[in-house]
This record gives C-alpha cells, sequence and structure tokens, in this order.
C-alpha cells in the first residue's frame, strides 16, 4: 500500500503559483498574516493527514500478519474500531501503536541515506507539534518556540514523507514474527 501525497503535492503546487516559491517573505495581508500562510498550514496538515491513513494500513497489514490470516471486511471494521483512534502521527504514537503487536520499536533500523533513525523520527515530532499548533488554531511554535513555516521546509517533510513510504511497510512486516 503506498502513501499517497497526492493531495499534498496539489497544495504545494497552489502554493508555489501563489508566490513562486522563492525564497524571501510574500506580502502582508490585512490580518498580519503573509500570503500564502493558509497554504503552508493546509499542506501540514494533509500531510499528516495522509501519513496517519498510511501508517493505519500498515498496522492492519502488520496485523493480519501476526494473526496467520487476512481479515473478513466485517473483522476488519470491528478490529480497527480497538485501535483507529491512536493519535497523529508523532513517532511516540506510531511507536505505541505498534506496541499492541510486541514490536518494542518499529522504527529501529530504518534510516536511509541523509536520514537516520533518530532525525525520522524528530521529523515526525516536528510535523506533528505543528500540526496540533494548527489545527488548535495556535501560533506556530515547536518546542516552545516560534517557529517559520516555509515552503521549503514543507517540501522536505514531503520528500521524507516519501522515502518514509516507500520503506516503512517492508521494515514494520520484517518485524513480526
Amino acid at each position: 500500500m503506498p502513501l499517497s501525497l497526492v493531495l499534498v503535492d496539489e497544495l504545494i503546487a497552489a502554493r508555489r503559483t501563489l508566490h513562486g516559491g522563492n525564497a524571501g517573505a510574500p506580502r502582508r495581508l490585512v490580518d498580519g498574516n503573509h500570503e500564502g500562510a493558509a497554504l503552508n498550514r493546509a499542506c501540514v496538515v494533509m500531510l499528516s493527514s495522509a501519513l496517519q491513513a498510511f501508517v493505519g494500513d500498515v498496522f492492519l497489514a502488520c496485523s493480519q500478519k501476526a494473526f496467520g490470516r487476512v481479515l473478513t471486511a466485517p473483522e476488519i471494521k470491528t478490529y480497527s474500531a480497538t485501535w483507529n483512534r491512536w493519535g497523529n502521527p508523532s513517532d511516540a504514537n506510531i511507536i505505541t501503536l505498534f506496541l499492541r503487536l510486541g514490536v518494542t520499536d518499529v522504527f529501529d533500523g530504518l534510516s536511509w541515506q541523509g536520514q537516520s533513525t533518530k532525525a525520522l523520527k524528530d521529523n515526525l515530532d516536528l510535523i506533528n507539534q505543528i500540526r496540533n499548533r494548527i489545527a488548535h488554531g495556535q501560533a506556530i511554535q515547536v518546542n516552545g518556540s516560534p517557529y517559520p513555516l516555509r515552503l521549503s521546509g514543507i517540501v522536505r517533510w514531503r520528500n521524507i514523507a516519501e522515502q518514509f513510504g516507500n520503506r516503512f511497510e517492508a521494515h514494520a512486516l520484517a518485524k513480526i514474527r
């Protein structure tokens, strides 16, 4: 099951069209926000949503492997109700989700060139902190400090998510005995 980033890509394209995606602050709007701020925020929320759906799908695949059988549609519905409110895709929430299957740290050993396991966890935590601030209508902060949400950072997270999506399912399935 692939991680779909189609909607994130559409938002990034809209954001680039609006301001060109170049460095430098876009013009300020009447309310003090910069032009494109809403699209930047939407990108983060959509990226988080895509990651959450993907991780849930991977968890279901891992569960079926652990159970030794493919669940029927009614079984999936009943089973999913026991874990489908696991939270946003922060590193801590993903680790806790996979603990249900006896996997101590599903991220252990998941890395690729330029992205260590720790860096991946840190990026997922960063995306989650920002997503939470956006979803609750709060000023964007990370670890209590203001955080400038820029298109370049969003594109970097999107690319990390893509690589995560290419690797996570096989990595997680290999942890199920």
